[in-house]
């Protein structure tokens, strides 16, 4: 009995250690990198691209008009599944990170999810099914729009099922990790 909880022990021991040794290669074996647009992003049979961006300090569709706070970030983001797996979409999946340092005019790491009020006007201009649907063809535009401050310093766009699939690096590494992300502003 006291051999059999021994090797249990181990057993336990040696699996943390295989559990670290993959978090810690997951974290540190690729650095974070800002990736092109128009670059796939793959996690396993789906992708996420982002193509371009639009800069705009209003929406309109109508007589309906939304007005950012900052400035709008149009984000035109391209999934693609084009192996028959059929993703489903949320803009919970997705946000924008700050990746600036000194003299930044917004925190470092601060995070800002997509603009509801203004991706529902977005969402009528393009016909969009709404914040969460299944992407049913071998690709989808996602127009996805963030309300940033002005002048904010290194937003990079993270789509985080494509960079931390379990969130587990995110909760065990926290802010020493940092994702791959899109940057959006190349001005």
């Amino acid at each position: 009995m006291r051999r059999f909880l021994l090797l249990s022990i181990l057993a336990l021991a040696a699996a943390w250690v295989l559990f670290a040794g993959f978090v810690t290669v997951m974290a540190f074996g690729r650095p974070p990198q800002p990736l092109p647009l128009g670059t796939i992003q793959w996690l396993g049979e789906a992708g996420v691209s982002v193509d371009s961006v639009d800069r705009v300090a209003s929406l309109r569709a109508g007589s309906s008009v939304v007005r950012a706070r900052g400035e709008f970030y149009v984000v035109h983001a391209r999934i693609v599944a084009p192996y028959g797996l059929r993703p489903h979409w949320s803009d919970r999946d997705v946000e924008v990170r700050t990746f600036g340092h000194s003299g930044a005019v917004g925190p470092e790491g601060a995070v800002y999810s997509v603009d509801e009020a203004a991706q529902k006007l977005e969402d009528r201009l393009t016909g969009r099914p709404g914040p969460e649907h299944e992407v049913l063809g071998a690709s989808r535009r996602e127009d996805l729009v963030f309300d940033l401050p002005r002048n904010v310093e290194q937003p990079g766009i993270v789509f985080k099922a494509a960079n931390d699939p379990m969130g587990l690096l995110e909760v065990f590494l926290w802010h020493v990790w940092q994702p791959h992300r899109f940057n959006l502003r190349y001005d």
